[in-house]
């Protein structure tokens, strides 16, 4: 009898089990085993793992403490070499500086410009001596170059490079002027279209104007500018790489300094034009391009 209940119990067991509902798998779901497909997939994110990412130049600036080309001659009294002093500028390399020398026309120098290419549309730049650096680089190479600022026998002030380091390019230039040479030499061109009169500049315009004060006393203090002679001063501008220097401290040479003449009209591309003070007087304004002389 027992037995015969046992066996009972069992059967009825069997029964239960073949009813019950079969486990539901998710549409999404991937199979144990992966697919070719999938085994293609991994391999591919495993190579792009291995590759390593491409430099990041702010990074590198901020880790070798280097500032702008122009920036070291800004501020030149903090990188003399007589005074023991470095740093490390960075910008674009340009030509081989050349020079003119009587009864044999222009020869090149032992140095090559470095523009800065973070401000001036290629204006400002410095001399720069690459030793035995100079094989390794060639114009549009972008680098950052330890060193220090040491007076050649022109008196003209050089950066001697002791290290240099690559960098990637610089993000291109969304000027529609064309670069200017690295000088502070004014040239002579024609007004470009669309040019305004600087009392209705507006944000990014070129504009056209004449000195109609003082130059400044000091860099940074603005030229006092205006449409023409005997019209009110409607803005004060600075032109590329005019600030002050640290401390006062100031060793810009004459040929690292714009010289603009009173009754010439010249014109430049701007950038903001800020009125902190109101609208009815003078305008603050900044030049990103080198003034030139209208034609």
């Amino acid at each position: 009898m027992v037995t015969r209940v046992a066996f009972v119990l069992t059967l009825l067991a069997c029964q239960s089990k073949g009813d019950e509902p079969h486990a539901q798998v998710p549409r999404d779901a991937k199979p144990l085993t992966p697919s070719l497909e999938d085994a293609g997939e991994a391999e591919a994110d495993a190579q792009k793992s291995d590759e390593p990412e491409p430099p990041d130049p702010g990074q590198q600036i901020d880790e070798l403490g280097a500032v702008p080309a122009w920036q070291a001659v800004v501020d030149r009294s903090q990188y003399l070499a007589r005074r023991g002093l470095h740093g490390v500028v960075y910008g674009t390399l340009g030509e081989v500086v050349t020079v003119s020398v009587p009864d044999a026309g222009v020869q090149p120098t032992g140095y090559t410009w470095l523009v800065d290419d973070t401000e001036g549309n290629g204006a400002l730049a410095i001399r720069v001596e690459l030793g035995d650096k100079v094989t390794l680089v060639k114009a549009g190479d972008r680098v950052a170059l330890g060193g220090a600022w040491v007076l050649d026998g022109d008196r003209k002030y050089v950066w001697k490079v002791d290290a240099m380091t690559a960098l990637p390019p610089a993000p291109p230039r969304d000027s529609k002027i064309p670069p200017s040479p690295p000088t502070h030499e004014i040239a002579q061109l024609p007004l470009p279209p669309g040019s305004r009169t600087i009392s209705v500049a507006r944000d990014n315009d070129i504009v056209y104007f004449m000195v109609i004060g003082r130059p400044p006393a000091i860099d940074g203090e603005g030229w006092p500018i205006g449409d023409a002679q005997g019209t009110p001063v409607s803005a004060l501008l600075n032109l590329p790489g005019e600030r002050p220097s640290f401390g006062a401290q100031d060793f810009r040479t004459p040929d690292e300094r714009w010289r603009l003449k009173r009754a010439t009209v010249y014109w430049v591309r701007i950038g903001k034009v800020r009125r902190p003070n109101g609208p009815d007087k003078p305008a603050y304004i900044n030049a990103v391009t080198a003034p030139v002389k209208m034609q």
